[in-house]
C-alpha cells in the first residue's frame, strides 16, 4: 500500500462522538419559587389601605392634586368610608351588615355571599341600633360623596377641583373621628396599634390638606368681607363663599356659579341642599309658607325666607337670589295666598298683595 493510500485510509477513520454526561439518578430536582401570597385583608386594614391611597392622591402627587388624583380620591375615599363604617357595624352584630338583616346566616357571613346593606343605611345603623353619636351633617357629606362616587364610575363627572378637596376635607375628618372614637376601641390590641400608628399619619397629612382650604379662604377673606351680607354657604364645597347679586350668583372659593336668570334655580338648590328645605313642599305640609317663595321686590320665586347670611349667622334672614335684597321685615300676605310683604313695622299699609285685594274687593 502506498503512502497516500494510508493517509487517504487514516482520514477516513470514524471518529467517536463523546458521550453527553448522563444526571445522576438521586440529584435533587430544582424547586419552584414559592406561590405567590394570598390577598388577604381584614375589613378595618382594607379600609385603612384605601385611606392611604386617598392620602397619597392629595399629597403626594402634582400641587394642586391632578384631575386623575382627584377622580381616585372620590373613589376610594367612598371605599373607605363604606368598608369601616360596615366594619364598626359587624363588632355590633354581623346580622346588620346584611341588606335584610332577618335574612342572616354566619354560613353566609362567613362566605361573603351575601348582599349587604348601602353605606347610609350603615350609618343610620350605627346611629339608631349602636346609638353611636353621628350627626345628620356628616350623613349629608357621606350621601354626596356617595353621589360623586357613582357618577364618576358610571356616567362620568365634570366638577369642580376646589369643590371635590373641600367636600373630601369634611369627610376625611369625620372618618378620623370615627376611626378614633368609635372603630380603635372595639379592635383586638394588635390590630388596634397598628391602625394608631397608621392614623398619626393621617393626621398631619389633613393637617397639611386642611391648610389648602384654610388658605384659600383666607385669600379671598377681604373680598368676602366686602359682600358678607349676601354671602352663604356654598351648595358645592360648603365654604361661606357663595356671594348673590343681581348680576348672578356665585361662590368665590369654587367657582360656582348662576346667572343672573338662574337665580329661581340657585334658591331651591341653597334651600334644599345647605337648608335641608324642601323648596316646594317642606313649608306647606307643615301648615305654612314654603322656604322658597316670590321676591316683593323682583317677583320671582327666589326669595329664601330662612337664608343665613355671613354678617348675621346663626340668625335668619330673608334673601333674594334673583335680585340680592335682603329683607329685615316681612309679612304675611293675609289674603292667605302665601306671597310676603315687605312693611315696615310703623309703616301703615294693608297687609294683603295686590291681586288678593283685587280678588277681595273686585265686586265693589
Amino acid at each position: 500500500m502506498s503512502g497516500n493510500e494510508e493517509e487517504r485510509l487514516e482520514g477516513n477513520t470514524e471518529q467517536t462522538p463523546e458521550t453527553a454526561p448522563v444526571p445522576a439518578q438521586n440529584a435533587k430536582k430544582t424547586e419552584r419559587p414559592s406561590k405567590r401570597p394570598d390577598v388577604s385583608y381584614t375589613p378595618v386594614s382594607n379600609g385603612m389601605d384605601y385611606l392611604v391611597s386617598v392620602f397619597q392622591n392629595l399629597t403626594e402627587g402634582a400641587t394642586p392634586p391632578s384631575a386623575r388624583n382627584l377622580k381616585y380620591t372620590v373613589l376610594h375615599l367612598q371605599a373607605a368610608t363604606e368598608v369601616l363604617l360596615k366594619a364598626r357595624l359587624a363588632h355590633e352584630h354581623f346580622s346588620l351588615i346584611f341588606a335584610d338583616p332577618t335574612q342572616a346566616t354566619r354560613a353566609a357571613w362567613r362566605k361573603g355571599d351575601f348582599k349587604s346593606c348601602q353605606t347610609l343605611d350603615a350609618f343610620d345603623r350605627l346611629r339608631n341600633i349602636a346609638c353611636l353619636e353621628i350627626d345628620d351633617d356628616d350623613r349629608k357629606r357621606i350621601k354626596d360623596l356617595g353621589d360623586h362616587r357613582n357618577a364618576l364610575q358610571h356616567y362620568g363627572l365634570t366638577h369642580n377641583a376646589y369643590a371635590i378637596e373641600s367636600r373630601a376635607v369634611a369627610v376625611l375628618d369625620f372618618l378620623i373621628t370615627f376611626i378614633h372614637k368609635h372603630l380603635i376601641p372595639g379592635l383586638e390590641a394588635a390590630e388596634a396599634h397598628g391602625v394608631e400608628r397608621t392614623m398619626d399619619s393621617f393626621r398631619l397629612q389633613l393637617k397639611g390638606i386642611e391648610k389648602l382650604v384654610r388658605d384659600r379662604m383666607n385669600s379671598l377673606r377681604s373680598e368676602l368681607a366686602k359682600v358678607a351680607d349676601v354671602t352663604v354657604e356654598c351648595t358645592d364645597c360648603e365654604q361661606w363663599a357663595l356671594v348673590v347679586k343681581a348680576e348672578g350668583t356665585e361662590c368665590l372659593f369654587c367657582h360656582q356659579t348662576w346667572d343672573e336668570a338662574g337665580g329661581t334655580t340657585a334658591a331651591a338648590n341653597y334651600a334644599w341642599i345647605v337648608l335641608g328645605l324642601d323648596a316646594h313642599h317642606a313649608g306647606i305640609a307643615d301648615g305654612g309658607a314654603p322656604p322658597v317663595v316670590d321676591c316683593p321686590e323682583c317677583g320671582a320665586c327666589a326669595l329664601v325666607t330662612e337664608a343665613v347670611t355671613a354678617s348675621e349667622r346663626p340668625s335668619a334672614t330673608p334673601l333674594c337670589f334673583a335680585c340680592g335684597n335682603t329683607f329685615s321685615d316681612l309679612v304675611d300676605c293675609e289674603g292667605g295666598c302665601g306671597a310676603v310683604l315687605s312693611i315696615a313695622p310703623d309703616e301703615e299699609a294693608m297687609h294683603m298683595c295686590t291681586d288678593c285685594v283685587s280678588a277681595r274687593y273686585a265686586k265693589f
